[in-house]
């Protein structure tokens, strides 16, 4: 266990970012994977970053030009051979990817309101891109009905391609510059939970007001996102993200439990932990040792050239076997590992680290590799107790993998 005794020490702000040389190279792999897939350009639509976990494409942008906007949609145009652009709404996010992917190519504010398919038809065109010419897209899924309908129109004159596996594989082999944005990405989480402990034993603290401090905390420290969940109570049943959900009062009888979700540079990091005002019953004790078994088994399970889904494996192999209910009949689990990258969940990932995949695909899954990011939260309903919940940032080494959240795992004693 873990005693809180101060308020968080201030870092100073992160400023750290990606060398554009190190981004460029990492277009030119892009453009030699289109090659050998017959693509003739790739065109990513993107919803805004600001959407966080709840939207996939705006990684694909943020992969590509090294930068994706907060607020609005955007689209990028790459060829395989030749000029690449960036579509953009307005003035500001015109000006800030100028700023931030001038390197990338020409930044076009299009003026468009359906994501810029009629300004990428016409971008094509003058990169000589021909009628018939094979095109790969990118975050389709994620399109409004009308939206989707004017690319239909304006890119019909091509033959167009699902690529997101073009990139979601490409985006499991990190750089070491990469890798440093999810170590700054795990120390702000961290910084989020100790602030959170600490507001948490202030007389009149609230819901509100720790979940007000673990967002004030990251932003501080310069994440583009700094978001979390939190329960407090007795017995925690679930995961709340509203205000209106939250208690008034931390009394002396409660359990303060949060999850905080970074993304520093679009690179995203989390972490769990459960923290007890007074003493934590031994039951709880007891049931917080499981989870962390059951975290270093999955840590252990990370070593390069394995497959990826024994890390899953491992992990429901220990639920069966300490978990009160099955998966289908607990009152709440959440998923107990993800892929981190420029997505909350990391696309190329999530198939293999799925309980519920079917396995007989496994055999042409992906492979661990170094560099690769898991999230590892086990969690689990227990009578009596609510849900309970660890979480750690795993970094997959050249020989094992190690842990990259260092705030002190197990319950603290608030």
């Amino acid at each position: 266990m873990t005693t809180q005794s101060s308020a968080t020490a201030m870092l100073e702000r992160y400023t750290a970012r990606i060398p554009d040389s190190v981004l460029q190279a990492r277009v030119a792999r892009i453009r030699a994977a289109l090659l050998e897939q017959g693509i003739d350009a790739l065109v990513a639509f993107a919803s805004p970053r600001m959407l966080g976990s709840r939207t996939r494409t705006a990684g694909y942008v943020q992969y590509l030009a090294g930068y994706a906007a907060k607020p609005t949609p955007s689209t990028v145009v790459l060829t395989a051979s030749g000029p690449a652009a960036i579509l953009t709404f307005g003035a500001h996010e015109t000006r800030e990817f100028g700023v931030r992917a001038g390197w990338f190519g020409e930044v076009i504010q299009t003026g468009e309101q359906r994501l810029h398919p009629a300004a990428a038809a016409k971008f094509l065109a003058q990169a000589g891109i021909a009628a018939g010419s094979r095109i790969g897209l990118v975050g389709t899924e994620e399109l409004t009905h009308a939206a989707f309908a004017g690319v239909e129109q304006e890119l019909g004159g091509f033959e167009t391609v699902a690529a997101e596996d073009v990139l979601d594989r490409l985006r499991l082999t990190r750089t070491p510059e990469e890798v440093e944005m999810f170590r700054i990405s795990a120390r702000i989480s961290d910084a989020m939970v100790a602030a959170a402990f600490a507001e948490s034993t202030r007389p009149g603290a609230s819901g509100p007001s720790i979940v007000a401090e673990i967002e004030h905390t990251g932003r501080l420290l310069g994440a583009d996102l700094a978001n979390c969940w939190l329960s407090v109570g007795e017995e925690p049943p679930t995961t709340y993200f509203e205000f209106m959900e939250l208690p008034a009062e931390v009394t002396d009888r409660d359990r303060v439990q949060m999850g905080t979700t970074t993304s520093y540079e679009g690179y995203f990091g989390q972490c769990l932990r459960m923290g007890v005002r007074g003493t934590p019953s031994a039951e709880l004790v007891k049931y917080s040792e499981i989870l962390l078994n059951i975290q270093d088994a999955a840590l252990a399970a990370m070593r390069p050239g394995e497959p990826l889904h024994r890390v899953i494996d491992v992990i429901e192999d220990m639920y069966a076997e300490h978990a009160p209910f099955t998966r289908e009949t607990d009152p709440f689990r959440f998923q107990s590992c993800h892929g981190l990258g420029l997505s909350y969940v990391e696309p190329g990932m999530a198939r293999d680290l799925n309980p519920l995949r079917d396995k007989s695909l496994d055999s042409d899954g992906v492979l661990i590799e170094p560099g690769m990011v898991i999230e590892v939260h086990p969690n689990f309903t227990v009578p009596g107790l609510g849900c309970i919940v660890a979480g750690d940032m795993a970094l997959v080494t050249a020989d094992g993998a190690e842990w990259i959240t260092e705030s002190p795992r197990g319950i603290w004693q608030l």
